[in-house]
């Protein structure tokens, strides 16, 4: 299947979800007022029921965006992983849609109705797209292949390569790998995996014409980017449709991306995820996060500060400069666990264990992670994230950022009161260059359910309290 292709029938699948979501709802009104059950008040309008249904499905779409659905709509391996994927976002679908029909003032929905539609919803959005993918795959074997032309070598052959699994079977493929060098490595790679191989050709307009091609994909390293300045314009002349994947991977820990500014095209080394509708809801689930962790342990909060302010002279509150976003920096609330000026003679000290400089009372809240519950009011404030990689102050990044490689692409999203990181164990004084793999895996990862995931695990590394001192 060509990217065309596949994009169709991503919008197919995408179409398919709200229309089904749109179904599920007249089968749950229709399994709860036309069947045998018992209805105490009688039969409601049909026109009550059909007038939600625009609500119904901007909540769902939402609810899709929220949790990247769509993103991942055609991407699954097996229908059981497709289920799993799709019945949490059901869920929260169905949550939000009885929170909106609580507050809809005209009407009072069943909630047996509601329950029906909770159970039809992800059944019959898994049914719907079973019959896209049915009639997709009939009309693919029903279309004629269409020749494509591979010229790459080296990494840019595997990347060729897995572009064209997605491709198969609209595609007939034919391998040319250009250049003089020992080509034995990809030769070998080409045929494994049952492709035909062609020379390069003398004369480009004969070898179109006995080798007619309708597309063309370019992917070659730049050492042999000559290639594409010598024959690119003659090949043009004679493929309408040509694609080049750029010699980036070796420069990129993160996604690479592309955007179109002014008609030309930018390409981006590191691109995180967290743009858009990510971001939004990301800053979402972040203020609605912190605002009812702040309620739930405001007594708690309340509590240490008053034990602070008695068995120790100071300010409750601690102020550590850390660096955040992009690299920027703001000030990172603390319960202060440790004497006034402690860092005056020995400098900025990376917290282990044994460490000895903090209060009795700072030990409890250092091990408990209490100390750490007023970042939920930078959370609140935008400067940092419930979920992402912890904050270090400037002068470690500055240290770091010189002898680990990609440290700084950590920075590419907000910094977090938790971390992927955190919850594997790689916490307090724990090697920095496993704490970096995982938060770079994090950021190419991330999802909103990859968030909620961390945030339970945090829970369990809370209570165990493993390296925290």
């Amino acid at each position: 299947m060509s990217p065309r292709h596949s994009q169709s029938l991503s919008v197919l699948m995408i179409t398919s979800d709200i229309l089904m979501a749109a179904v599920a709802w007249c089968l749950a009104y229709l399994f709860r007022f036309h069947t045998a059950m018992d209805i105490p008040l009688g039969v409601p309008p049909v026109g009550l029921y059909i007038k939600i249904i625009p609500f119904v499905l901007v909540i769902w779409i939402f609810t899709a965006l929220a949790t990247g659905l769509f993103k991942r709509t055609g991407r699954y391996a097996s229908p059981l992983l497709e289920a799993f994927d799709l019945i949490p976002t059901s869920l929260i679908a169905l949550l939000a849609l009885i929170a909106f029909t609580y507050f809809y003032a005209e009407y009072r929905y069943s909630r047996i109705t509601l329950i029906f539609f909770g159970v039809l919803q992800p059944v019959c959005i898994l049914g719907g797209r079973y019959l896209v993918r049915v009639i997709y795959r009939w009309y693919q074997n029903h279309q004629e292949p269409r020749q494509l032309l591979i010229i790459a070598r080296g990494y840019g052959l595997l990347q060729a390569l897995t572009v064209l699994r997605a491709m198969h079977p609209l595609v007939k493929p034919l391998v040319l790998l250009p250049g003089t060098d020992d080509k034995s490595a990809d030769e070998s790679i080409a045929l494994e995996r049952g492709l035909n191989l062609v020379k390069e050709p003398i004369d480009w307009t004969q070898f179109f014409l006995d080798q007619p091609t309708h597309s063309l994909l370019i992917a070659l390293p730049t050492a042999q980017a000559s290639f594409i300045d010598t024959h690119l314009e003659s090949i043009a002349m004679q493929v309408s449709e040509i694609k080049i994947i750029p010699d980036i991977a070796r420069f990129t820990k993160l996604n690479p991306g592309i955007e179109l500014l002014e008609g030309l095209p930018l390409i981006s080394v590191h691109e995180s995820p967290l743009a858009g509708s990510n971001l939004l809801a990301k800053r979402l689930m972040d203020m609605l996060g912190a605002t009812v962790a702040l309620i739930i342990f405001s007594p708690v909060m309340l509590a240490i500060a008053v034990f602070v302010r008695m068995t120790s002279p100071g300010p409750v509150f601690y102020k550590q400069e850390r660096m955040g976003l992009d690299g920027s920096s703001f000030q990172c609330l603390k319960f202060r666990s440790m004497p006034v000026d402690v860092e005056k003679h020995t400098g900025a000290v990376w917290a282990q264990a044994g460490d000895n400089r903090a209060t009795p009372l700072g030990n409890f809240l250092r091990r408990t992670s209490l100390d750490e519950l007023p970042q939920f009011i930078n959370v609140l404030m935008g400067d940092m994230s419930l979920v992402g990689p912890r904050p270090e102050r400037p002068v470690f990044v500055k240290q770091f950022r010189k002898e680990i490689s990609g440290y700084m692409l950590r920075h590419k999203v907000k910094t977090g009161m938790t971390g992927w990181a955190q919850v594997n164990g790689w916490r307090g004084s724990t090697s920095i260059e496993k704490r970096i793999e995982c938060d770079l895996y994090y950021i190419q990862n991330w999802s909103i359910w990859l968030d909620i995931k961390i945030l339970f695990m945090t829970i369990d590394e809370v209570l165990r309290g493993k390296n925290a001192y």
